[in-house]
């Protein structure tokens, strides 16, 4: 017997899920929905706001991964002031 990792700090069963997505998402209070089948997750529903969060996490992350590539290229870096643009 294996044992999946959740998530998220609440879940539905996929039924339930199916007959009222709406009150599960209200009900998760803003976090995430581990939506299970057969009592493993089959995916997570999250509401938008959260989304939106996460997917400006992703990308601070790549701009942040970006910026280090560059510092690290062996060039020298330039100081500009931001008025001067």
């Amino acid at each position: 017997m294996s044992v999946e990792r959740m998530m998220a700090g609440i879940s539905a069963s996929i039924t339930d899920f199916k007959a009222n997505p709406n009150a599960i998402i209200q009900r998760s209070g803003g976090e995430a929905v581990a939506v299970l089948k057969s009592n493993v997750p089959c995916f997570y529903a999250v509401p938008p706001e959260l989304f939106e969060m996460m997917s400006e996490a992703v990308e601070d992350l790549a701009l942040l991964t970006q910026a280090r590539e560059r510092l690290g290229d062996g060039k020298e870096p330039v100081e500009v002031n931001i008025d001067d643009l």
